[in-house]
Formats: structure tokens, sequence, C-alpha cells
């Protein structure tokens, strides 16, 4: 939730819902992803965070991997499905205690 509410804090809240929806539906195969990724995955990553300090690595891959990766086989099965009302919760007490 931390990369989540980094990540909204540093882009503004009009990409709110679509970055937390991928997120939270595919953190798991996007984590896969990060935590697989070479020296030359980190590159892109690594160059973006010289001019977004605020932001780490992490945060910055899973961005990039929601905004540029290949959609994910949860994607795929999901298509359309709307946040539960316990994910919404989450995400909303998480925002209230920033």
């Amino acid at each position: 939730m931390e990369k989540i509410v980094s990540l909204i804090e540093y882009f503004g809240i009009e990409l709110y819902r679509p970055i937390t929806r991928l997120l939270l539906s595919n953190w798991e195969e996007i984590t896969e992803r990060i935590n697989n990724y070479t020296e030359l995955d980190w590159m892109m990553a690594d160059e973006i965070q010289k001019t977004t300090p605020t932001l780490d690595r992490f945060s910055i891959a899973m961005l990039i991997e929601v905004l540029e990766g290949e959609d994910t086989l949860n994607q795929a099965e999901n298509a359309g499905r709307r946040l539960s009302e316990e994910e919404l919760k989450a995400i909303r007490k998480h925002q209230d205690e920033q």
C-alpha cells in the first residue's frame, strides 16, 4: 500500500483509481516480475529515479509494469471487475492514515 500511496502522491489523485486497481488486482504477478528483473530491466527504473528521487526504484518498476508491461494473467481473467468493498475500505483506510 505504501508503494501505491507514493505513486498516487507523485502523480496526483486523477491516476488513483486506475493505478490502484491494476496494482491490487495484479500485485503478485507484478511483484514476481520485478523480483526477477535483470540489471538490464532495472536500467529504465534507475534512469527515471535520477529525475524523480522521491520514488524508490521498486515503485518506479511497478509503474513501468502497470503502464508499459504486458497484461498479467489476472488482468485477462478479471477484465471489467470492480474493486470489492473490502479492497476499497483498505485503500481508504490507508489514505486516511496519511
